[in-house]
């Protein structure tokens, strides 16, 4: 008895041997291989398509921060603070102005939609930037006078002020240190 189970099992494997090696089986392997080939990349799409790196990133900041490194934002932000140590007022008008596009080039990366700065934090609410909202409002009025008005006049007092309250907004988003 224990001699035809014996002979059984190794024929059954004999069998199974040439089937799992037969050009039938290679040509499921192949399709299989395909096919997985092509879940996993469509997996990954719609990863990107969900847009998931951006929900990540709201789980971890609470808003959707645009990827940039402290250290650039640091370099950027010293080129608009040496504008302030020369004695020409033009500077302090320039100075202005590029610390308000980089502070709407936050707004934007976080998420706020407008053709303007003022249109963007018309869409902010109270509770998103704390104190900031109203200063930041403050503040793009001058850079708007400093724009529209060619005898407006910015000295160093207030031009100082001025970069101080953009300078709050970039600490408070954790660019500057």
């Amino acid at each position: 008895m224990s001699y035809a189970l014996e002979k059984f099992i190794i024929a059954f494997s004999d069998m199974f041997a040439q089937f799992y090696n037969s050009p039938f089986i290679f040509a499921i392997k192949i399709i299989f291989g395909i096919y997985l080939a092509v879940l996993i990349a469509d997996v990954i799409l719609i990863l990107i398509l969900r847009d998931v790196p951006t929900q990540i990133k709201v789980g971890f900041r609470g808003m959707n921060i645009p990827m940039i490194t402290k250290n650039r934002m640091r370099k950027r932000w010293n080129k608009v603070k040496k504008r302030l140590k020369s004695e020409d007022i033009s500077q302090y008008k320039i100075a202005i102005i590029e610390a308000d596009a980089i502070a709407d080039e936050m707004l934007s990366g976080i998420g706020y939609k407008g053709s303007n700065m003022m249109e963007k934090l018309d869409q902010v609410g109270t509770a998103h930037l704390d104190d900031h909202l109203e200063a930041l409002k403050g503040v793009h009025q001058i850079r708007n006078r400093v724009v529209q008005e060619a005898d407006f006049e910015v000295d160093e007092r207030l031009a100082k002020a001025v970069l101080g309250v953009y300078e709050n907004f970039l600490r408070y988003l954790e660019f500057l240190d």
